[in-house]
Order: structure tokens, then sequence, then C-alpha cells
């Protein structure tokens, strides 16, 4: 009867931490880790660089799935992240948009009728810029479209008024200033209906 000897084929081990430089083929076991590994061989041999490679155990896919787990919960931080920069984003654009609603003055309409051979004042502005848009009639029919645009420092006043003109008109509209606020004037010779918008900044 023949006599069967199994042998026993041991490779090497040891700690993760002390894991030498397998030679080419060579197996390494990392007893505390339950990692598996290879030696690459020598660049003469065709091995892409030196060095050991690890073979997938269980234990590798199990390290690999908790990476996945670590990484998921990353990309789910980040998206909270970014959800919350957007949210807080919209906030700061919609005090933006408040704010600049709550500067810009009430948008105000008004017709006006001159005496001949009158001046006074026709609005009042209590802000640093202000745009008056309007037209005028003398005698029955639209004579001028203009854009009256000022603004104030104090009691120096710049503005500009451009129009456009059918017939000529003989009104003339400046912008003064004090301290509290700014005044748009006139003075005509004729018989003068204004419809003007008033819009302050």
């Amino acid at each position: 009867m023949a006599i069967v000897q199994i042998s026993r084929i041991q490779i090497r081990r040891g700690l993760n931490q002390d894991l030498p430089q397998l030679a080419s083929a060579e197996m390494g076991w990392s007893v505390d880790t339950q990692q598996l590994y290879i030696g690459n061989g020598t660049i003469s041999e065709g091995a892409p660089q030196i060095g050991v490679t690890e073979i997938l155990t269980s234990s590798s896919l199990n390290g690999f799935i908790a990476n996945l787990a670590a990484l998921a919960a990353n990309v789910i931080a980040i998206q909270s992240n970014v959800a919350n920069i957007i949210i807080a984003a919209q906030a700061n654009i919609n005090a933006f948009v408040s704010n600049v609603e709550a500067n810009v003055g009430a948008l105000q309409s008004n017709t006006v009728s001159l005496l001949a051979s009158s001046s006074g004042g026709l609005a009042k502005f209590g802000a640093n810029d202000v745009v008056m848009s309007y037209s005028l009639n003398q005698g029955g029919s639209t004579q001028r479209t203009g854009t009256l645009t000022a603004s104030r420092i104090g009691t120096t006043v710049f503005y500009a008024d451009d129009y456009v003109e059918t017939n000529t008109s003989d009104i003339v509209l400046t912008v003064t200033a004090n301290s509290a606020q700014g005044n748009i004037a006139y003075t005509t010779i004729s018989p003068t209906t204004i419809t003007y918008t008033l819009k302050s900044y």
C-alpha cells in the first residue's frame, strides 16, 4: 500500500508593518491585517516597478467597502455643504434685492399745469440721486419728451436735462439743493402741462 504524505507549505508571515521586500513571486501574509502580498519581481524580469502587490482577499474587500462607505459619507457631507451654501447665497441675494428695493424710491407719477410767465418748484427729493422722465405740452400738443438726472452731494448738485422737441418750447428746468433735500424747479413763459415720473435712488 502506498504511503501518502501531505507536506505543509508555508509562506512568509508577520505583522503588516514589518512587511519586507518579497522576492519575485514570493508571497507574504500579514497576520494582523489578514492581507496577502506577492513580490513584483525585478525590472529586468519585466516588472513595472520593484515592490509588492496585494492579492485581494475578503479582508481587503472589507477595507475597500469601508473606504467606499466613508467616501459615500463624505459625498453626503459635501452635498449638504453645497445645499447650505446655495441656501446662504440665495438668502444673500434676497437680502441684496430687498436692500436695493428699499433704497429705490417709490415711482411717483404727476401731471402739473403751470401758468404762463411763472416759475417755482416742481418736485422735491431727499435721495442723493434722482431720475425724472417727463413730457410737456405747450399750445395743445406734446412738444418735448426728456429725462432729467440729478445727483446731490450736500448742497452741491450735478444735473443734466436730455430731451427731444418737436417744436421749440420755452420752459427751463433747473435743480438746486440744500442740506436736507434737492429741488427741481421750472421757469416758463407759455402755459405748460407737464407729466413726469420721479424715481429716487
